[in-house]
């Protein structure tokens, strides 16, 4: 079953507040998930693919005997948690908790062009 993370800031001068987004899209199940979040673009990024992870983890039913590809458009976080990228030190505990998952959860981690990914959906920003 296909699923997508997207993660973003709406305002990069106002970095005090829960200015980030954080999306995940299931499009075989009809699910889009969206909530703010306080942190970096890349931390709005890791927290999306951690959020999605989450919900396949306390929704096993809706997952059973699939085989979950998850696919973002962000570089750093699908090369670091593959660990084909060198994770810097901060970055390291949102990592580590992705690769957690990958032991409870099989899933595969691929990048597409953020135009190919349905749970940016109009919340790039332009």
């Amino acid at each position: 079953m296909q699923c997508f993370f997207y993660g973003t800031i709406r305002n990069k001068d106002d970095r005090d507040a829960h200015n980030g987004v954080v999306s995940f899209s299931i499009p075989d199940l009809g699910i889009v998930f969206r909530a703010q979040f306080k942190g970096s673009p890349i931390e709005c990024e890791y927290a999306s693919l951690l959020a999605l992870l989450e919900f396949i983890e306390i929704n096993p039913q809706l997952f059973q005997n699939k085989t979950v590809e998850v696919f973002g458009d962000s570089f750093v976080v699908v090369n670091q948690v593959n660990l084909q990228m060198v994770c810097t030190r901060e970055l390291e505990p949102y990592r580590n908790m992705a690769l957690v998952y990958k032991k409870k959860i099989p899933y595969s981690l691929n990048w597409i062009p953020p135009k190919e990914n349905p749970a940016q959906n109009e919340l790039a920003i332009k």
